[in-house]
Parts: structure tokens; sequence; C-alpha cells
């Protein structure tokens, strides 16, 4: 019943109860009051709490007057009679006093609680017309500073932060399919070829198959990529790993695309971490490739292991700042062009920073344009 009403009722419905409490409250206590402070200073007389009508005089008052000075037994019967009448009717009139000011409060309540939640209404009147076709919308902050305006705020973030997920969710799917769609258009478009050849050599059936070989890789790589997205820690296999061991060989699978640019490759220092083993090499392997790739002739990776972070240094092309943020993004790439030529299919970074969020690892990139990049880990 109670988790049914609108706030407005349950307001209106304490506000009552309280008023009830204090007023029965105070009634009885000026009810008490004023017995003690206007009819027990009659103390010449004595009335007895049931209801016989014995009144008595209090011969301690009266023990210096003559018997003249002393009341008659009528004026006795007579005072008392009053005095009981008024004591009734100020107990009536207290409690009607009360209960009108309940109405009166319970009332002034109802309507004053319902102005008060006006602006919630409104707010809610207002949310009801938002989906996910408007989600940039955003609701008209109130007057003031008050809760109803800190709410507005908060919705309006959150509005925000909703419309850049959908956002992100649509131009990863788009991203996704484009990149599905590009080897898989290869593939189709050299077996259409060599339909198209009535007699093909055995040498065009092994560039087709080459072709259609580096695109079925590159397709696994995608796959294998985007399930990277939402691996999880198989925590019954996570050990204590010696990074200078992993980043050894990292470099010696890499030797090939090191040698070819004429990198100077440098490891420095040494570390421990806990972990799944295989998805931190994953990560970290990432982070390499792109030093390596992304790098200049005869530039240089430094890689320094500490014991509170890792820090992957490189002297390559860099990254603008307007862009450090995006490059986390799925599918996200800073020159179309520069992704052509260097390969990679934008996951590299997104599946590294997911690796390391899972292992409580944050990760900070400082970098500019042509000034190469400094990824820090903190452990």
């Amino acid at each position: 019943m109670w988790n049914k009403m609108t706030i407005r009722a349950k307001i209106t419905l304490l506000t009552a109860l309280v008023l009830i409490l204090v007023t029965v409250c105070m009634t009885g206590l000026s009810i008490l009051n004023a017995r003690q402070s206007f009819v027990v200073p009659f103390g010449y007389i004595r009335i007895p709490t049931d209801d016989a009508m014995e009144l008595e005089i209090d011969e301690k008052l009266f023990e210096n007057k003559s018997p003249n000075e002393l009341p008659s037994d009528a004026d006795i019967m007579n005072i008392g009679h009053i005095i009981q009448q008024s004591q009734s009717a100020f107990k009536i009139q207290s409690f009607i006093i009360a209960a009108i000011f309940i109405c009166i409060g319970t009332i002034g309540a109802y309507f004053i609680s319902g102005r008060v939640l006006n602006p919630i209404a409104a707010l809610t009147a207002r949310i009801k017309d938002i989906d996910e076709n408007n989600l940039k919308t955003q609701i008209e902050p109130c007057i003031g500073e008050d809760e109803v305006a800190q709410l507005t705020q908060s919705f309006n973030h959150m509005l925000g932060k909703l419309n850049r997920s959908f956002e992100n969710q649509r131009l990863f799917a788009q991203n996704a399919a484009h990149e599905l769609k590009t080897p898989l258009s290869s593939i189709m478009a050299n077996i259409d070829v060599l339909e198209m050849d009535e007699r093909p050599t055995n040498e065009d059936y092994k560039e087709i198959i080459k072709i259609v070989r580096i695109s079925t890789k590159r397709l696994t790589n995608l796959v294998s990529g985007l399930l990277s997205l939402n691996s999880l820690i198989d925590e019954s296999i996570c050990e204590s790993i010696d990074c200078r061991k992993m980043f050894e060989n990292i470099a010696a699978d890499m030797r090939e695309m090191i040698d070819e640019k004429r990198l100077h490759f440098d490891i420095f220092g040494d570390c421990q971490i806990f972990g799944d083993k295989n998805l931190l090499e994953r990560a970290f392997t990432n982070l390499v490739q792109n030093a390596i790739r992304y790098n200049i002739e005869e530039g240089k990776v430094q890689i320094t292991l500490g014991v509170n972070n890792i820090v992957v240094e490189d002297s390559g092309i860099g990254i603008a700042e307007e862009n450090l943020g995006l490059i986390f993004e799925p599918f996200y790439c800073v020159d179309k062009s520069r992704s052509k030529k260097y390969g990679g299919n934008g996951l590299g970074m997104a599946i590294a920073k997911n690796i390391f969020d899972k292992h409580n690892i944050k990760i900070k990139i400082t970098s500019n344009a042509g000034e190469g990049t400094k990824i820090i880990l903190e452990l």
C-alpha cells in the first residue's frame, strides 16, 4: 500500500501524523498546566478524583480566620461545580482547536507539497518523450540550485553519456561491417575473375589462393580481435609474470619488423605483475607493435620497467592532442590512409585498454604529432 502511494500523498500523510502527535501532546500539556495554574490555587477546596461531589475545606488555609470568614457549604458547592464545568469546557475546546489545526495543517501540507513537487512532475512529463531516437534532447534546467535542478543536470549528463554510447555502438557496427566486408569483397572479386577465365592457369590459381589466404588471415585476426574485446579473466590461471622476460619474447617475435626499420629497441629494469599471462601478453604486444609500426626509420623504442609503472616510449610519428581521447575506441584510426599504409584494423588499443582495465592497470598516453608517443601503465 505504502509503495503504491505518490510522494505527495506520503508527505501529506506523514505531516498529518506529525501534527496529530504534536497537537495531542501540546493539548495534554496545556490542560495539565491549566489545572496546575488555575485550579490548584483554590487550595481551600479539595475535589476528589472520583465522581462524588465531596468538597471539603482545607482547614490549614483558615487557621487564623474567624467562623464568619469561612465559606459556606453552598459557596463551596457552587465554586466546585463551576470549576468542573470550566475544566470540561476547556478540555473540549482544546481538542476541537487541535483537530481544526490538524485539518488545516494536513490540507496545507497537501497543497504545499503539490506546489513543491510540480517541477518533478514537469520533469517526469518531459522525460517520457525521450527515447533512443532523440537522446540528444536536453532537459531545460530549473531556476535555482535545489534538488530538482541537480536532478535535471544529472539527467542531462546521463543523456549525454547514453547518446555517446549509442553513437559509439552505431559506429562500431558500421566499422565492423566495413572491416569484415573488405576482405570478403576481395575474396569474392578474385573468385569472380577466376570464373570468368575459361582456361585459368596454375599461376592464376596460385595467385587467387594467395589473395584468399591473405584476406582470410585478415578476417581471422579481425574476429579474434572482436572476441578479445569481451574476453574475461580466468582467475584460476592468473600468475606472477616476469615482465622483462615477456617483453624480450615480444621483441624476439617482432625482430623482423624491428630490423626492417633498423630501430634501436631497448628494455630497462625489471618488474613482476600478477594476472592472466595470455591476455597481458596480447595487450603489451599491441603496444609494442604500434610503437614499431608507426615509428620512423632508425628510430627508437624504449621500454622501462619499474615497481609501480611500465613505460613504453617511441620516436614515431606521434598523435595529435585532439585525437588522444579517441584512440581507445574500436576501429578508430587517426588517419585512414595511415592505417592502410602501416596495416592494422583499429582494434589494438581498444583491446589493450580492455585488458588493462580488467587487471586494474591505468593507462596514460602523452604524444604530439611528429614527436613520438609515451605510454605509461600504472600498476
